[in-house]
């Protein structure tokens, strides 16, 4: 064996030249060289070559329409490095694939199977942009509502106010029940199952999930008569956060001054709910659910907890400093509607048990 091919690490995964031994990128693509170990060291040279060969190509090449990268596989639906979908392959040029390859991104090689678009599961950057995409359509409207109730409350100039108008409480529902708008979106411009949100396709679960409901709605309205009767002791104590109690009773007189308009105030709390169980269940959790093992009982727990903190944390930040007195019982709220859909993963279980909750919140305000 001459001394040349002992100084050659076989091929370039990437685009198959010859490289030398000791260099660490390719020297005809620049891409980050990675030594492929054959297990048998038994095998003769010419098998360890061969094997360490690049996959065969299927000759298809697509560029990304947004980022301009060339894709060459014949299984991603959407390029690897923006998520932007591609041009279909014409069913004539489909060729199935022997064995999967990897997608070299940001210097590492992943699996080619990690970055398919599933119709029915969520894949951990699939579900996190979605997630991601949703939140910020939610700070734009909510951004532009605080802008324009500061005003409206003549707190940019300095004044004060002692009563909350009923109106302002109606506007301040809008974010909240835009949040499932980008999943709906996602989901039916992608033609992906609805299955991947937690809705069941048979009809049959409905009454299951009704049922379910119901009780869970009862059990939202033991946590909030339990996380009330906390504050009332913090409050007894001394522990009045940021004037709590004076803002509460501002908000209940507004309510009750809501007259007729208090069952648009009651449908916007509906429609809310749905839009967040449809964001935080649907997409994060049944994500987080996928990526820690959806037959690990640990990682159940665990998305459970994730989710519940995520939606208490975020309820925080844009509630602040009023949020804080909502933290805990947010958590608590957030963590048994979690359990309520790891019953049987039906999406219905929960938003039925939050429209529950939503209307004996209103029932207790008006007539408490």
């Amino acid at each position: 064996m001459s001394e040349k091919n002992d100084n050659i690490v076989k091929y370039c995964v990437h685009c198959g030249a010859n490289v030398e031994k000791g260099q660490v990128y390719c020297p005809k693509c620049g891409k980050l060289v990675i030594e492929i170990k054959s297990s048998k060291e038994s095998i003769p040279h010419e098998h360890k070559v061969e094997k360490s060969l690049p996959l065969k190509t299927t000759g298809i090449s697509r560029k990304c329409p947004n980022c301009g990268s060339i894709i060459t596989s014949n299984v991603l639906e959407q390029c690897p490095i923006c998520s932007t979908i591609l041009e279909p392959i014409p069913e004539s040029q489909k060729v199935k694939p022997a064995r999967t390859g990897f997608v070299f991104t940001r210097e590492k090689l992943e699996p080619e199977l990690s970055y398919v678009l599933k119709k029915d599961s969520w894949n951990l950057r699939e579900g996190f942009n979605v997630f991601m995409n949703s939140i910020l359509v939610y700070i734009t409207v909510y951004l532009f509502l605080v802008m324009f109730i500061w005003f409206q409350l003549g707190l940019g100039d300095g004044s004060s106010t002692t009563e909350i108008p009923f109106y302002l409480i109606l506007l301040s529902q809008i974010p909240g029940m835009l949040l499932g708008l980008f999943p709906l979106w996602y989901i039916s411009t992608n033609k992906h199952s609805f299955e991947k949100l937690g809705f069941p396709a048979k009809d049959k679960k409905i009454l299951l999930a009704v049922i379910i409901g119901i009780l869970g709605g009862f059990g939202l309205i033991a946590i909030n008569i339990f996380s009330s009767f906390i504050n009332v002791i913090f409050y007894e104590l001394g522990l009045n956060f940021f004037d709590i109690q004076e803002y509460m009773e501002m908000e209940t007189k507004a309510i009750r001054s809501g007259g007729i308009l208090v069952f648009v105030l009651l449908l916007e709390l509906i429609i809310t709910s749905i839009s967040v169980e449809i964001l935080f269940r649907g997409v994060l959790h049944n994500t987080l659910k996928e990526k820690f093992g959806a037959e690990n009982a640990n990682g159940r727990i665990l998305t459970m907890l994730i989710v519940a903190l995520a939606y208490s944390l975020i309820y925080l930040l844009f509630s602040f400093p009023i949020g804080i007195f909502f933290l805990v019982s947010n958590f608590l709220v957030f963590l048994f509607l979690g359990a309520l859909y790891e019953i049987n993963g039906n999406l219905y279980n929960t938003i039925i048990a939050s429209v529950v909750y939503d209307i004996a919140l209103i029932i207790l305000i008006l007539y408490f």
